[in-house]
């Protein structure tokens, strides 16, 4: 099964990619001036050709530039059992949605986490509907922003949802069922469900769930159906709604914090031609994700083992979904190995070792028990 499909639109060569430092960029950018809606039902036709290119559950994040109008990039990720998957958004030429041309993006700036899948020996549940999927900012000044302007660090959403990064409008589908979308751009902005946006502290747990789960064969934007019109259609899109839940971005757990008031779940230990240093990680922190790098956002900050030019400035993501730990390659330029193949996405296991830009650092994960 593919897992992950990569859309490159006219005018991207990630070959010519500038991977320069960041700029400093004042106020929020064209696309947060203009209606999300509005902009989807310009591009609704391109959208809608991605949201059916993957043919599995996952998620399509389709990146939408808000000054010219038009699709910039686009990627599928698919949501696999047993399996997280993940994306990479910014101006480096390694990530999987490279938007070029924007200052207010970091080089790697978004990532977009799909869970393990649910309901996938489940022969009745309808496909794309029960996949969950996290947009953790990679401690960008930036961030990202929801649909009211809020500036967010991560949030964890199921259904539609879209979000601003600079000049550029994310829009974020699952995916799983080419049929489930009308053609026409008005039928299909009218079929969307409203977006609840909430911080953590107020969301109400099981509001998300209220009438989402449609069985196969049950398909409201079939042929024949009224999407404008037909009452019997609004009734169930009423208990519909997208929940995008706002919590806290990357921990900050760094090399000479001693984790104090928070569980600890193990260390990591980072180590090189250097020298080697220790990552305490504790289960709010692990939640949260930690970054590791040389570059100072990252909470191997004054690490000098990871201060060597082959290793990225942000070159992994460690992040803990249900009981287990997860290691994400944020788009490095040399890669992360385990027992000499690459990996993208990786469960790290007690002693394991993790090979940083070709060996010239590695990472092991030693937990308390």
């Amino acid at each position: 099964m593919k897992t992950r499909v990569i859309h490159l639109q006219e005018g991207q060569d990630r070959g010519d990619a500038r991977n320069l430092r960041t700029a400093v960029v004042v106020g929020q950018g064209p696309a947060a001036e203009r209606s999300p809606l509005d902009l989807l039902a310009a591009v609704w036709r391109d959208v809608r050709a991605v949201i059916g290119s993957l043919g599995a559950p996952g998620v399509a994040v389709v990146a939408v530039d808000g000054q010219r109008r038009r699709v910039a990039g686009a990627m599928c990720i698919a949501a696999k059992p047993g399996q997280v998957n993940a994306g990479v958004v910014g101006r480096h030429g390694q990530c999987d949605l490279f938007l070029e041309g924007d200052g207010a993006l970091s080089l790697r700036h978004l990532v977009v986490l799909v869970d393990p899948l649910r309901g996938w020996d489940d022969p009745g549940a309808a496909p794309g509907w029960d996949v969950r999927y996290r947009l953790i900012d990679l401690r960008t000044s930036a961030g990202f922003r929801d649909e009211d302007g809020r500036q967010l660090e991560a949030a964890t959403v199921e259904g539609p949802a879209f979000v601003f990064v600079g000049r550029y409008a994310l829009f974020c589908f699952p995916t799983g069922a080419a049929d489930a979308w009308p053609e026409d751009a008005a039928a299909a902005v009218a079929a969307l469900p409203p977006r609840l946006y909430s911080d953590e502290r107020d969301a109400e747990p099981d509001r998300w769930r209220r009438g989402r789960h449609a069985r196969r064969g049950d398909n409201p934007w079939a042929e024949g159906s009224n999407v404008a019109g037909d009452s019997e259609l609004a009734d169930r899109r009423s208990s519909v709604i997208t929940r995008v839940t706002s919590v806290s971005g990357p921990a900050r757990a760094r090399v000479d914090d001693p984790g104090v008031g928070d569980e600890l779940l193990g260390t990591i230990e980072v180590q090189s031609r250097l020298g080697q240093d220790q990552v305490r990680v504790g289960a709010q922190s692990a939640e949260r994700g930690l970054l590791l790098g040389r570059y100072r956002r990252c909470d191997t900050a004054g690490a000098t083992s990871l201060s060597l030019e082959k290793i990225s400035r942000v070159h992994l993501l460690v992040v803990r979904v249900g009981d287990e730990l997860w290691a994400i390659d944020t788009a490095s330029t040399n890669g992360v190995a385990v027992a000499g193949s690459g990996v993208r996405v990786h469960r790290l296991q007690a002693g394991e070792e993790l090979a940083l830009a070709d060996g010239a650092g590695a990472v092991r994960w030693r937990p308390v028990h």
